[in-house]
């Protein structure tokens, strides 16, 4: 039998004598998931079948096979898939308009508040139906006194599939900041 020639050669035996698979031993994969040349190759019967070049390990596998696979696997969002800033906005400043359009800041309930607006922003994310997107809503109200308030979020993501959304409310005694935070989950 012939002996492969890459690193860690794999040696067999086809008589009786206990084989020695270096590879194996030296590279920690068991010679049955060592790639096809690492391991000895098929005889030329009839019968045998050859493995198709980068096909899968430990068993013939054919275009369609891999094409399927291919097709089942999806790293990024689809065009129609993808979260839409614009649309969340819209809504989110629809909700934020709804609930606190005619409130008087009350601190007692401003934390319930906060909570149902993030909440509700949630629910409609979810409807949106985006198939395999993470969100995290985040909601600050505060009294307005005609004082400034900043916020500032900062994210390591991935700018072609995650997003974000932010809608703002302000009336005579109340400000609100709603931001919500779409990643896709690979």
């Amino acid at each position: 039998m012939e002996r492969g020639h890459s690193i860690g050669s794999t040696a067999s035996s086809s008589d009786d004598s206990a084989s020695v698979d270096r590879g194996s031993v030296a590279s920690g994969i068991p010679s049955s998931f060592a790639p096809a040349h690492h391991q000895h190759q098929p005889s030329n019967d009839s019968n045998s079948s050859s493995s198709t070049p980068g096909g899968g390990i430990g068993r013939n596998s054919t275009s369609s096979d891999r094409d399927s696979h291919r097709d089942s696997i999806s790293l990024r969002p689809t065009f129609m898939q993808k979260f839409r800033p614009a649309v969340a906005t819209k809504f989110m400043q629809q909700i934020l308009q709804t609930h606190l359009q005619h409130k008087v800041y009350n601190a007692d309930e401003a934390q319930r508040m906060s909570k149902l607006i993030a909440e509700e922003v949630k629910a409609k994310l979810i409807e949106l139906d985006l198939g395999r997107y993470k969100y995290v809503v985040n909601v600050v109200l505060g009294e307005n006194l005609g004082e400034g308030a900043r916020m500032d979020a900062r994210c390591y993501w991935d700018q072609e599939s995650d997003g974000s959304a932010q809608a703002f409310f302000t009336n005579d005694s109340l400000w609100c900041a709603a931001v919500a935070f779409a990643v896709f989950y690979y």
